[in-house]
C-alpha cells in the first residue's frame, strides 16, 4: 500500500506523530491519502483531489473537532463555511482514527462519520508504543483496501470472475469458451472480498476448480472490511424467474440475485411466452430485458436462455449502478 501523509508542517505534535507512522512513497501513486488535523483548506482540497483521482481518506483529527475546539472557531470566525468543508472532508473519509474514547464519542455526538477507530497517540501517551501504533494503523489501512474491492479490481480480473461464476452456475467447463486471464495474489485477494460480501463465494470456488485453476488461499471469513451501514448478508428467497426479478426489483440488487437468476433461466421447465405474459402483466418486463441485458455481462448468460431480447439503455446504465455501487461506503 502507498501512503500519503497530508499535515500542516508547522504543527510539531502532529509532525512527529506522522514520522512515526510515514513511509517514501517513492513518486508512486497513493492508494491512502491519511489527513492529519483540521481546519487547512488547503490541505482538505489536496485530499478532495487526490479522492477524484481514486485515493482512499483516513482522517486523524488530532483533537481537532473536540466540542471546546468548534466553540472557540464560532467566537472568532465565520464557522458556517468552515465547518461545510470540514464534514465533507470528514464525509469523504472511509475511517476516522481517533486517540481516545472521549475523542471518539466527540466524533459520534457530530455525526459525520460513523466509521469510527480508536488508536492512541504514542507522541502524547505511553500507554501505547510507537511500533505498536504503527500496526493499529497499519491495520485500518489493509482494512479499508479490502472495502468495496470492486471498486479496484482490475478489468481481467472482473472478466475472470464472470468466467468462474459461469462454470459454477453450469458445472461444465465447456460452457466457458473464452481463455481465463491471469491474475495476481492482489487481484485473486479483492476478487475474492468481493465474491464473499456479495455471498458467491462458494460458486466461485466451484469455477475454480472446474477450470482447474490454482489460486492464493485466502480465508475472507476472516478479513475485516468497512461496509454500508445497510449491508446484510444477500439472500434470494425466490427459486423461479419472475419471484427473483420482483426481489431484484423492490431491492437491494446484488450479484446473488444475478447469479440465482441465471441458474433459474436455465432450468429445463423455463417457458418464453408464460414468462413474458407474466412479466407484462406484472408492467415488468422492460425492466425484466434490462436485467438481461447486465445478466450477459456478469455471468455470461447464453443467448440460447436469454427468453426475451436483451434492452441496453439509459436505465439498464442505472441498473449496472445499482450493482456495482451498492457496497460503496
Amino acid at each position: 500500500m502507498n501512503i500519503l501523509h497530508l499535515y500542516d508542517e508547522s504543527n510539531p505534535l502532529i509532525a512527529k506523530h506522522v514520522k512515526m507512522l510515514s513511509s517514501d512513497l517513492n513518486g508512486a501513486v497513493p492508494d491512502i491519502v491519511h489527513v492529519h488535523g483540521c481546519w487547512q483548506y488547503h490541505i482538505v482540497r489536496q485530499a478532495i483531489a487526490a479522492h477524484r483521482q481514486g485515493a482512499r481518506i483516513v482522517f486523524t483529527p488530532h483533537g481537532g473537532l473536540e466540542p471546546w475546539i468548534i466553540n472557540e472557531r464560532r467566537l472568532s470566525e465565520k464557522l458556517a463555511k468552515t465547518l461545510l468543508w470540514q464534514r465533507r472532508m470528514v464525509d469523504y473519509s472511509y475511517v476516522v482514527i481517533v486517540h481516545g474514547n472521549m475523542e471518539a464519542e466527540a466524533m459520534r455526538d457530530l455525526g459525520w462519520n460513523p466509521r469510527i477507530e480508536v488508536i492512541r497517540n504514542a507522541v502524547v501517551t505511553n500507554s501505547i508504543t510507537p511500533e505498536a501504533m504503527l500496526q493499529h494503523t497499519q491495520e485500518v489501512y489493509r482494512k479499508v483496501m479490502d472495502s468495496n474491492t470492486l471498486e479496484l479490481m482490475a478489468p481481467e480480473t472482473r472478466l475472470l470472475m464472470k468466467l468462474l461464476l459461469k462454470a459454477g452456475i453450469t458445472g461444465d467447463k465447456r460452457w466457458v469458451t473464452e481463455q481465463p486471464p491471469v491474475v495476481d495474489e492482489q487481484e485473486w485477494r479483492r476478487m475474492l472480498i468481493y465474491a464473499n460480501h456479495e455471498h458467491v463465494r462458494t460458486i466461485v470456488d466451484t469455477g475454480t476448480r472446474i477450470l482447474g485453476i490454482h489460486h492464493p488461499y485466502i480465508e475472507t471469513e476472516n478479513i475485516k472490511s468497512y461496509l454500508p451501514t445497510n449491508y446484510a448478508l444477500p439472500k434470494v428467497e425466490a427459486r423461479n424467474v419472475v419471484g427473483i426479478v420482483g426481489e431484484m426489483h423492490r431491492g437491494p440488487l446484488t450479484l446473488r440475485h444475478f447469479v440465482e437468476l441465471d441458474r433459474a433461466l436455465r432450468r429445463d421447465d423455463v417457458d418464453d411466452e408464460r414468462l413474458k405474459d407474466a412479466f407484462e402483466e406484472n408492467r415488468q418486463l422492460k425492466y425484466f430485458r434490462r436485467l438481461l441485458q447486465v445478466l450477459t455481462e456478469v455471468t455470461g448468460l447464453d443467448e440460447g436462455f436469454l427468453p426475451s431480447i436483451p434492452v441496453n439503455d439509459r436505465q439498464t446504465q442505472a441498473i449496472r449502478n445499482q450493482l456495482t455501487k451498492h457496497l460503496r461506503i
